[in-house]
Formats: structure tokens, sequence, C-alpha cells
């Protein structure tokens, strides 16, 4: 996402000499405001031939080209505003010249306050002619690439003010490798400095871009199936039923771990060490992937994903799982874990969290029914305003500004 610089009306009033156009008539029409996190995006009736302005600040008043109000030089619709605090109203006002012309009148005054995201959500096309389960999501930076059942990959640039985020288009892979049978089912996909997709049957796939795939390697042949996968100082880790874990720093040569436990369902690199999780309240940590500390879940619901935060509110660890278990610890090692369950008869069960918002103080996570629960501290947690449809959801990330979910039958939703 690219954001224009931003600088400083008095720098450029529009007061001056040699002034040979007329300005505009009339101030810019349809101006609309959204709050988003930590930004707005401004919408208006562009005529081409003018060039616009939009100034700013915290309150509820503005004026064009007073000193010191910051200002968007040749904005074009729609228009992101970014680097705004949270919970703080600012107002907005535009004008615009027409060439070298003074400016002409301005925009009523629109007020609004940028807020976390996470509370709205909407839903997106599915994804696929024949739309598949869809199992992993990753992000580059720039670029997502979601992956599922039946080889299902897709691959999109990041787009916040696309109308139908989170990218502008959705494309599917320009090159598949042979090795790879199409129907191979793909359970998960993360960004170390490549895209790596991991097969069920244990196959990996690597992507520079997300469209040119090629096979690497099958972690084990005729092994157990392979359910996720993690990168994090230089080495990857991938885990799958039976407690199967696997470890490589190219992924070409994997090493197993030895690990006689339940059925590993997620791994994730989280303060500077993994977090495995799984059947029966399976919870293991590991500073380095070969070494696993078992942990004490306080649950025996099966756990499906982990995310992690520090803030100032402290550090926080926070698993979640079936029948709406949430454990969490606020130890720096992640020991000492407590659980609570979400209320609801029967209580949601949640398939992947994040952390997001301002400085990773927000957790999201996702799960079965469509359910989306949020929280500010891990302990508390909250149901969206406006929830996605009511397709199960498998996973969930944070891109800036906005979370991104998918699930069953090609469902992608998305909340800014």
């Amino acid at each position: 996402m690219h954001f224009r610089v931003l600088i400083t009306a008095s720098l450029l009033a529009l007061a001056g000499c040699h002034l040979h156009s007329d300005p505009p008539g009339e101030a810019p029409s349809g101006v609309v405001v959204t709050p988003g996190e930590g930004l707005v995006t401004v919408n208006w009736n562009r005529d081409p031939e003018l060039t616009y302005w939009i100034f700013y600040q915290p309150g509820s008043s503005v004026a064009p080209a007073e000193p010191g109000v910051p200002l968007i030089f040749d904005a074009v619709s729609p228009q992101v505003v970014a680097g705004l605090a949270n919970e703080t109203p600012y107002a907005f006002i535009m004008n615009a010249t027409r060439e070298d012309s003074k400016a002409g009148p301005s925009s009523p005054i629109v007020v609004k306050t940028p807020r976390l995201a996470g509370a709205e959500w909407a839903s997106g096309t599915a994804l696929g002619t024949t739309p598949t389960n869809l199992n992993g999501i990753a992000f580059n930076g720039s670029r997502l690439v979601v992956v599922g059942d039946s080889g299902t990959i897709f691959a999109g640039d990041y787009n916040y003010t696309s109308a139908n985020p989170p990218v502008t288009a959705w494309l599917q892979p320009t090159s598949l490798p042979a090795e790879f049978p199409p129907t191979t089912n793909l359970s998960a996909v993360t960004f170390s400095s490549q895209f790596v997709a991991l097969g069920i049957d244990g196959s990996i796939l690597t992507s520079a871009d997300g469209l040119t795939w090629t096979f690497s390697t099958t972690i084990l042949p005729g092994g157990p199936n392979m359910n996720s996968i993690a990168f994090g100082a230089g080495v990857y880790v991938a885990v799958g039923d039976g407690g199967s874990i696997f470890t490589s720093t190219d992924l070409v040569t994997w090493t197993q771990v030895p690990n006689a436990g339940s059925d590993l369902y997620s791994v994730s690199f989280l303060n500077g060490g993994f977090v495995a999780t799984g059947a029966g309240g399976a919870l293991l940590t590991s500073a380095t992937g070969s070494s696993w500390i078992v942990q004490d879940s306080k649950t025996l619901s099966a756990l499906r994903g982990a995310a992690f935060s520090a803030s100032s509110t402290g550090i926080h660890y926070v698993v979640v799982g079936d029948a709406g278990a949430i454990v969490t610890s606020t130890s720096t090692d992640g020991t000492n874990w407590g659980a609570i369950t979400l209320p609801g008869a029967p209580a949601p069960s949640l398939r992947s969290v994040t952390s997001g918002g301002a400085l990773g103080t927000r957790f999201l996570a996702v799960g079965q029914g469509g359910t989306v629960v949020f929280s500010d501290d891990g302990t508390t947690w909250r149901s969206p305003l406006t929830p996605p449809g009511p397709t199960n959801l498998t996973r969930v990330i944070f891109t800036p500004a906005m979370y991104v979910a998918v699930g069953e039958t090609g469902t992608n939703a998305f909340s800014k």
C-alpha cells in the first residue's frame, strides 16, 4: 500500500502571482470519509481536469492552507490518509485547483475517528469456479497467497482500497511442478524469503511470487498427514498426525524429532521460539525446533492455533481451540498457562488466531460457523458488530490495517 507523502500547508499556500487559469467554481462533491485502522479512506466525485487537496488535523475543525495543517496534494480518489491515531477524531476538508489557478470553494468539514479493525466484516467472492476448502494463507508484505484442497492456490497483490479487498485480483498459478499431483490437498502455507506450501502428504512447494511453483521434496514419503509449517531463526518446522515434528534448514533434508504424542494441528514461530498445538490440549514449546517442552494447557480440548503480542499491557501468548477453549500465558518463555472457555451452548470452536492492530495489541480468532471473536487483553473477548457469513473459517492473518480470513468452499472474508 503506497501512501502519499504529507506536506505542510504553510509551505504550499496557493497565494501567488502569474495565475492564468480560472479556479473551480464548485467545491469537491460527494466527499465520503471512511474510518479504518490508523487511517481513513477519502472518496469523492473526481474531475480529471482538477488537482485535489485534502487538509486534515485532529479535532472537529480545519481550514485549508492554515499554517501547520497537514495536507495531501494531488489526491486521487479513493485516497488513503494514513498515520492517524486510533480513537482520535480528525477533521477533513477538500478543495481543488485548475492548472495554475487559485483554490476553489471548500467542501464541508467531515469529522471521522480511526479505530482498530476487527469489529466489522465483509465477505469476498468465493475463490474458484468449483470452490474448494481453503486451509492456509500467507503474506509477504505486498502479496497474499491462499492454498487449499485439490491443489488449490491463489495469489493476489494486496490492495486496501480494492472494490473487493484484500487484493486487486486473485490469480491462479502460471506454473505448477510435474512432480506435484494436482489432486493433493495443501494444508498450509508460510512465507520466509519465499512462499512455502505444505501438502497433506508432506510435499513441499516453493515460489518467489506465488504464481510460479517448484517442487522441493516430500518430507517423508508414505508418512503421516502433515498439517502445518512455520519458519523462524533459519529453521522450518512442520508438524502432523501422531505427534510428528520435522525440521529443515533448506526444505530438502528433513530431520524427524522424536515425539510420541497427540496429533499436532498447528505450529507457529512466536517471540523467538516455536509453539505447536494439537489434540487433547497438546501444547509444546521449543527454542530451536529440535527439542520440545510439553506444557500444561489446562484443557483437554483440541488446540488449533497460537498467537503472541508484546505491548504496553504486557506479554501475552494466546492459543485457541475446540469448544471455545482459549489458553493464555503471560510468561516470556511460554510457560504457566491458564484456560478459559468462551460462553455459549455449544461454545464456538476456534480454528485460528492472530495478533494485529496498533503494536499487535488485538487478538482475533476465527472458527466454525463463521465465528469471529477478538480481545485487546487476551482475557475479555467480544464478537463483531457485523460478522462474516456462516461458513466455517480455517485461517486468519493480519495485513496492514486489515484482517483476512479464509475457510471452506472458497470462503474469504476481511475486516478493515
